[in-house]
């Protein structure tokens, strides 16, 4: 594998790749976002705020850093958290986003 191709498969290139991907998306659908994601996001790698509610979205199939992202965000922000495939949330991340105080999604990509 060359050098380049180690770069384009990493997890911050597969990251990158992801919300562009997103940004696109919405774009289509008429809906305008910010991708904040890189070093020192606070765990927000695309943010949005649509009739009075924002939307965070965040590429990981851990959600644990997600409730404290939220915590730091106004009340009724709903957090996104996105995958490469359902399989890769645990049982207790699906219960963790079931139960949580906050808005939790988890979808896949």
């Amino acid at each position: 594998m060359t050098k380049f191709q180690q770069e384009e498969n990493s997890l911050v290139q597969k990251g990158k790749n992801f919300e562009m991907k997103i940004e696109k998306l919405l774009t289509d659908a008429n809906i305008k976002c910010e991708i904040t994601g890189g070093p020192g996001d606070k765990g927000i790698d695309i943010k949005r705020m649509k009739k009075g509610v924002k939307f965070i979205i965040e590429y990981r199939s851990i959600i644990n850093q997600i409730e404290g992202v939220l915590s730091r965000q106004s009340n009724g922000t709903i957090g996104i958290v996105a995958a490469p495939s359902m399989n890769r949330y645990t049982p207790g991340a699906k219960e963790t986003a079931r139960t949580s105080i906050y808005n939790v999604i988890l979808v896949d990509n």
